[in-house]
């Protein structure tokens, strides 16, 4: 199957997240940077923007990059905090 190139960029996130998800954890923090580094690339500059890392982060089930990156392996972005440029996925509780 070929992947889409928003789907190249942000399945090595994914994949992680479906790690820790398999570990038994329920909420991750990860550094930007991390995630710069599991996509081999920077995140957009929307990302760290204080009045739009929000909606970016957020995103829809229909918004590419958080489809792929964590809304379709179960996690949301709970928290970011960008000063420390981090931020905190959760699970459901009860999701498998």
């Amino acid at each position: 199957m070929k992947l889409r190139p928003i789907e190249r960029i942000y399945a090595p996130l994914a994949e992680h997240l479906a790690a820790r998800a398999a570990a038994g954890e329920w909420r991750v923090t990860l550094l930007f940077a991390a995630i710069e580094a599991l996509t081999g690339r920077p995140l957009p500059a929307t990302a760290r923007q204080p009045r739009g890392h929000r909606r970016w982060w957020r995103g829809q089930a229909n918004t590419p990059h958080a489809w792929y990156g964590w809304h379709r392996v179960g996690w949301r972005a709970e928290a970011v905090d960008l000063a420390t440029e981090t931020v905190t996925f959760a699970r459901p509780v009860g999701t498998e």
